[in-house]
């Protein structure tokens, strides 16, 4: 294998949600293996510690822009964020749609159901459309392609709303392929398993919590283990590389064989 598939100098990659977890994980793999990145995220403070670490892997500071805001509650951050990159950079090269969250309202009988299935709704459909829709113009001038992180949670319905929304990504992504691809842009989607990030935490799980969850999940897959973000990372790596040039429309599951298990009914035992 040719590792001049894996040389992204001079090329600019966008990471939405990746001041954390997968998407910070991404956004640095990226600059270790050359690129100019611009990362996203709310919490400020945390982009900005991913920043640094990008710096010491690149040449020059010059090569990481930092953009922050709420996805949700920001509309023209979309519109800033392929901006940005342009004005900083002059192109575009590789878009990753990463940027997410779960949440605890699951159920048809919460009040609260309906103002949360809409801002899921916004974040991993409405936003991921807009930035691609913004980015269409600069990917088809550079030959780029898009990679939607999306969630093993798309083929079963985990959780309700994340399911559902998730789901909705996985079609866009190949729908949106069907379209892009004459125009020489490609568009594939990530279906991860549980990886151990901090998301837990935003729906209140503590640390102990977390920890019981993660050997819990490890008994639902295949190889008994949960991934970790750097996984991911090489999974979008790839799927963006010109290794993966005849790679489009594709829906790439890495959950440790969770989707597959075998299940026992009608009281076998496990």
């Amino acid at each position: 294998m040719d590792n001049k598939g894996f040389d992204f100098r001079e090329k600019v990659v966008l990471i939405t949600g990746s001041s954390s977890g997968i998407g910070a994980a991404i956004a640095k793999e990226f600059a270790r293996l050359g690129a100019r990145v611009v990362i996203h995220g709310r919490d400020l403070q945390a982009l900005n510690e991913i920043a640094s670490i990008i710096y010491s892997l690149q040449q020059t500071e010059d090569d990481c822009l930092t953009i922050s805001g709420d996805l949700i509650e920001d509309d023209e951050l979309p519109k800033r964020l392929i901006e940005g990159t342009i004005e900083k950079f002059g192109r575009l090269d590789i878009l990753i749609n990463n940027a997410g969250k779960t949440i605890s309202y699951d159920n048809l009988d919460n009040p609260n159901l309906m103002d949360e299935f809409q801002k899921m709704f916004k974040l991993n459909v409405i936003v991921p459309l807009r930035l691609m829709q913004m980015s269409m113009v600069h990917l088809t001038k550079t030959g780029g392609n898009i990679v939607n992180v999306s969630s093993n949670a798309s083929h079963e319905p985990i959780l309700f709303t994340y399911s559902v929304t998730k789901a909705a990504l996985d079609m866009l992504t190949k729908a949106s392929a069907q379209e892009l691809g004459p125009k020489g842009i490609r568009v594939n989607s990530i279906n991860p398993g549980l990886t151990i990030t901090g998301m837990g935490r935003d729906i209140g799980e503590d640390r102990q919590h977390m920890e019981r969850s993660k050997l819990e999940y490890q008994k639902l897959t295949i190889l008994n283990r949960c991934a970790y973000p750097s996984e991911m990372a090489d999974l979008v790596v790839f799927l963006a590389s010109d290794l993966a040039k005849n790679i489009t429309g594709s829906i790439m599951v890495s959950d440790g064989g969770m989707l597959v298990k075998k299940r026992h009914y009608f009281g076998s035992k496990s």
